[in-house]
């Protein structure tokens, strides 16, 4: 039985790809929801100081 050792080379370097990509995917969802979140805050914070600067304007 003759083991043809460039395919077994080969396709190790594609279950590697694929699992280097799957974990680029997971960081990528993973920091979008970072960003989301970071961004709602944000949002909430410019909303409590509007609301004291319409209060001193009054």
């Amino acid at each position: 039985m003759q083991v043809n050792y460039m395919a077994l080379i080969m396709n190790w370097i594609n279950f590697g790809l694929i699992i280097l990509i799957i974990i680029g995917i997971y960081k990528g969802v993973k920091a979008f929801k970072s960003f989301i979140k970071k961004n709602k805050q944000m949002n909430e914070k410019l909303d409590t100081i509007l609301d004291k600067l319409e209060e001193n304007k009054k």
